[in-house]
C-alpha cells in the first residue's frame, strides 16, 4: 500500500476512519476548469461583454461550464477537507460533509465556506496566508450573491454580462486559483502544478 492509502495519526484509532488522498489531481482539474471558466470572462471582455459572440451564442456551454467548476472545485474541497482531518484529527468545528453541504446552506453559504477553508488552511501547516482566503471569499461575494443583489435592487436589471461582471469573474478565477494552490501543496502530496493566469 502507498502512503495515500492508510489512515495516519490518532485518525487511524478512531472513527470514523479517513485515509490520506492525494489532493495533486482533483487540484489540476479543478484549476484547468477555474482557468478555462477565467479565459472566457477575458474573451467576453475583450470581444464586446454582452454583444460577446460567446453571449449570444454559447450561452448554454458557459453555463455547463460553471457547472463543471463548480463539481470538480467541490471534488477538491471534500478531498483536502477529509485530508485535513487526517493532519489534525478534532481539530475542525465541522464535519467533512459540509465541505460539500454549507456551500448550499441559505445564508450560512455567505461564510461558513470561508471558515472551513481557514480551518483545512491550518491543518497543513502554521496559520498564515489569511489574506489570501480572504481575498478570493470577498471577490467570490462580489461575483455571487452581492452581484445578484445590486443588480437586481440597485440597477434593476438581470444583465450579467457587463465588462465589470466578467472582470469580477475573472479576478475570481485568479484568487480560486492561487487558493487551490496554496492549500494543496500545504498538505504532503505538494506542490503541484498550476496554471499561471497573471
Amino acid at each position: 500500500m502507498n502512503q495515500y492509502n492508510v489512515p495516519v495519526g490518532e485518525a487511524a484509532l478512531r472513527g470514523p476512519r479517513y485515509l490520506f488522498r492525494n489532493p495533486a489531481g482533483p487540484a489540476v482539474v479543478a484549476q484547468a476548469f477555474i482557468g478555462t471558466s477565467g479565459l472566457v470572462d477575458l474573451y467576453v471582455i475583450l470581444t464586446g461583454g454582452a454583444d460577446s459572440p460567446l453571449v449570444t451564442e454559447g450561452l448554454a456551454w458557459i453555463g455547463v461550464l460553471q457547472v463543471t467548476c463548480w463539481i470538480t472545485f467541490l471534488f477538491w474541497f471534500h478531498r483536502v477537507r477529509c485530508n485535513a482531518e487526517v493532519l489534525a484529527p478534532g481539530s475542525h468545528r465541522y464535519a467533512p460533509a459540509f465541505a460539500v453541504g454549507a456551500w448550499i446552506i441559505p445564508l450560512a453559504m455567505w461564510w461558513l465556506p470561508r471558515r472551513i477553508t481557514l480551518d483545512i488552511r491550518r491543518a497543513g501547516g502554521a496559520p498564515r496566508d489569511t489574506l489570501l482566503i480572504n481575498a478570493w471569499w470577498f471577490v467570490w461575494l462580489c461575483d455571487g450573491p452581492l452581484s445578484v443583489a445590486v443588480h437586481h435592487l440597485v440597477l434593476h436589471h438581470t444583465d450579467f454580462h457587463t465588462p465589470m461582471d466578467h472582470g469580477i469573474g475573472l479576478l475570481c478565477s485568479i484568487l480560486a486559483i492561487a487558493v487551490v494552490r496554496r492549500v494543496t501543496a500545504d498538505q504532503p502530496a505538494g506542490p503541484l502544478p498550476y496554471f499561471n493566469m497573471t
